[in-house]
């Protein structure tokens, strides 16, 4: 029989009569998307994702099941195909309850594959946990001490007791990897002859240099301190953070090739049009070093310092005295650091003023807790009106009460009664109002574009995503950017712009990382009860730390990590949240492929319905998609009614016979079911936890 000729996107075609639209466009390499169509099953659909433009058809049709004709003309991607596309993926997310990746890994600026580590430390398994981590943060060591966490906040066991102590097992899984003499750098991509300067050597900067390491760049990195780390060495206090873990992890990036300039300053030692001509591409990682003023009267007196200047201060030197009494100003975990500082320095009377009522400070409760077990004191909703002087040197600081520290758009706007006045007197006074970029490195006339202003500052133009600032080969993250920020986000800067910085000397388009759809069940206050209702408690394992009466007379590191069994029992407190087929999930996938917005239709969603009877696999009935691939393959293939489709249209079920797995226990064709279904309704209970995929460390690894 003669085939048929068509047209398909624009060029010529044959196939044999019969052909599928769907069959032809595979043949010519032209992807349709599809839920339901399988080349095992006779075409069903039903799911109206694989719809295509035919000219002269009046509406858009199935391209699983329609056969191509002798002239048909067929478009697969006309704006019309995308939109109907979309508005199905759109109406499976609205009747959609489950959560494509943990809540905590939502929640990590870096991406941390938070549920795979923690499985992977609680079968005992701490290199593949380390490994994990690497793939999208190189330093657990130095993050699991000093990290925010807000993984931890999002964290779904709280909705049992507490949230997991994921900082605390990050570090758990560096230190004992360290300790087995198993963190050996990861494998490196062929030398590409490719430069890179990198400009700072804080968490930004070292993130970056490690992640174009491993892809076989060279890279510089310029530091105008006397020794790299940045913040995390010039920042935290030792007592949170040993330099000893810094010192470690630093050594990783120069294991991999990274050569260090410090003590060389952008703007005096070298310039940046110098390095943009030596090098095939520049990252600016310098943070943001300069502490901002009150703007009060008496600021300039001696005895008030910068608290960045206070921490910055080596601690084994007492040539910044304190006295005995010490007032810090901020909310922030940097005011927190000072006041723990002064009282190591020999401050016996510490005091923390701050604007924020307490539940708004920038400030963790971690941090808080520990300043309050130190003897440190809090007060709230007070700011500085002026600082009191005597003979050139600060006496006390009079304070006026604050009546709002936020206008009603949420923009910082604090609010004062001039009226209610009060004073303390103080030795020294260590201001942590904040701090911002010092940009003086860059010439305002030649070098303007890559600024931007904000306030009485500038920080550095760069497309969040990508990095990339106006002059192409010039990339920018971290504090430099954002404003003072945090350590965790600074590394995913980093890591963001050496994947851009990898499509740009690789002369491809500078788009950054993939941008991947997340659907989530909400914050704790909407996740259904059920999800958590067969957890049994299980506390929060106490994280062991020095006695706050000793430990305020020297520097040594005030939490001292868990222990192998507790590092061990806090795991298996982790609930395993988020999907484990997200990382082949079609729903996802076409989700972010079409931009879908899961939440465009409102409205009451299916309960939440797990059946966990079955020895082998998992049914979340709430994740199903009404494909109908399972119950088609219990008939078409097992001929049997494993699995049935139950009510019409919206309302349709599918769900197994008599209404539980455990019809299927004796049934042949499980691994058909779980591997044709197109979302995670029906996954192997074995099947792995991890959706990120780890490095790979040279050849020695235990």
């Amino acid at each position: 029989m003669k085939n048929v000729r068509f047209t398909l996107d624009g060029e010529p075609m044959e196939a044999a009569p019969g052909t599928t639209i769907l069959s032809a466009a595979e043949r010519r390499g032209i992807f349709i998307p599809t839920f339901c169509h399988s080349s095992n099953l006779k075409p069903l659909a039903s799911c109206y994702v694989c719809v295509v433009d035919v000219e002269g058809e009046k509406d858009l049709v199935p391209s699983c099941s329609t056969h191509v004709a002798d002239g048909m003309v067929i478009r697969t991607s006309t704006d019309r195909v995308k939109a109907a596309r979309r508005t199905c993926i759109e109406l499976l997310l609205s009747d959609h309850l489950g959560d494509c990746i943990g809540p905590c890994m939502a929640a990590c600026p870096a991406g941390i594959d938070i549920p795979g580590f923690i499985k992977h430390l609680a079968q005992g398994e701490n290199s593949k946990a380390y490994d994990l981590i690497l793939s999208d943060m190189p330093f657990p060591g130095s993050l699991g001490r000093i990290c925010h966490r807000p993984c931890e906040d999002a964290c779904r066991r709280q909705l049992v007791e507490e949230p997991v102590a994921v900082c605390h097992l990050k570090r758990f899984v560096a230190d004992a990897v360290a300790a087995e003499g198993s963190d050996i750098p990861p494998e490196k991509a062929p030398a590409t002859g490719k430069k890179i300067a990198i400009v700072g050597a804080g968490p930004a900067g070292l993130a970056a240099a490690y992640y174009l390491l491993i892809m076989g760049h060279a890279c510089s990195i310029f530091d105008a301190h006397k020794r790299p780390g940045g913040m995390l060495r010039y920042g935290i206090p030792r007592f949170r953070l040993p330099e000893t873990v810094i010192d470690r992890e630093v050594k990783q990036i120069a294991s991999l090739g990274a050569t260090f300039h410090c003590s060389t300053c952008l703007g005096e030692d070298i310039l940046l049009d110098d390095l943009r001509s030596s090098f095939d591409a520049v990252f600016i990682g310098t943070g943001a070093w300069k502490s901002l003023r009150t703007n009060v009267e008496g600021e300039k007196t001696e005895g008030v310092l910068p608290a960045l200047t206070f921490l910055r201060n080596p601690i084994d030197e007492k040539n910044i005295s304190t006295g005995s009494r010490v007032i810090v100003i901020g909310g922030g975990g940097v005011a927190v650091d000072a006041a723990r500082t002064a009282r190591r320095k020999g401050a016996g009377d510490v005091h923390i003023y701050c604007l924020e009522k307490k539940n708004e400070m920038p400030a963790t409760k971690f941090e808080l807790d520990a300043a309050a077990a130190e003897g440190i004191i809090l007060h709230n909703r007070l700011g500085v009106k002026r600082i009191l002087t005597e003979a050139g040197r600060i006496t006390g600081v009079e304070f006026k009460r604050c009546t709002a520290v936020f206008d009603e758009q949420g923009g910082f706007n604090p609010l004062f009664d001039e009226s209610d006045i009060s004073a303390e007197e103080c030795e020294t006074l260590i201001v942590a109002a904040g701090q911002c970029p010092d940009l003086s490195f860059l010439d305002t006339n030649s070098h303007r574009p890559l600024l931007i202003s904000l306030g009485p500052f500038s920080l550095l133009n760069a497309h969040e995503h990508t990095m990339q600032t106006p002059f192409k080969d010039v990339f920018a993250g971290g504090d430099c950017v954002t404003g003072a920020g945090t350590a965790v986000d600074a590394v995913a800067a980093g890591r963001k712009a050496a994947i851009s910085i990898d499509q740009f000397i690789n002369g491809m388009p500078v788009v950054g990382g993939p941008v991947a759809y997340c659907h989530s069940m909400g914050t704790p206050d909407e996740v259904p009860k059920s999800v958590v209702e067969n957890f049994s408690k299980a506390p929060r394992i106490p994280i062991p730390e020095l006695d706050p009466k000793t430990r305020v007379h020297h520097f040594e590191e005030v939490e001292t990590g868990l222990s192998h069994d507790a590092a061990l029992s806090e795991a298996k407190r982790c609930m395993e949240c988020g999907c484990r087929s997200a990382a082949d999930c079609r729903l996802r996938s076409y989700a972010a492929m079409l931009g879908a917005d899961g939440s465009i239709y409102n409205g009451s969603r299916r309960e939440y319905n797990r059946d966990e009877s079955h020895p082998e696999i998992l049914y979340d009935e709430h994740k199903c998609i009404k494909c109908r691939t399972c119950v088609r393959i219990a008939e078409e293939f097992l001929g049997t009614d494993l699995m049935q489709a139950s009510g019409r249209g919206f309302v349709m079920r599918i769900g197994p016979a008599r209404g539980t797995m455990q019809s299927l226990v004796h049934k042949t064709g499980l691994s058909m079911m779980v591997e044709n279904c197109p979302v995670g309704a029906l996954t192997f209970k074995n099947a792995p936890v991890a959706t990120a995929t780890p490095v790979k460390r040279r050849q020695g690894v235990k």
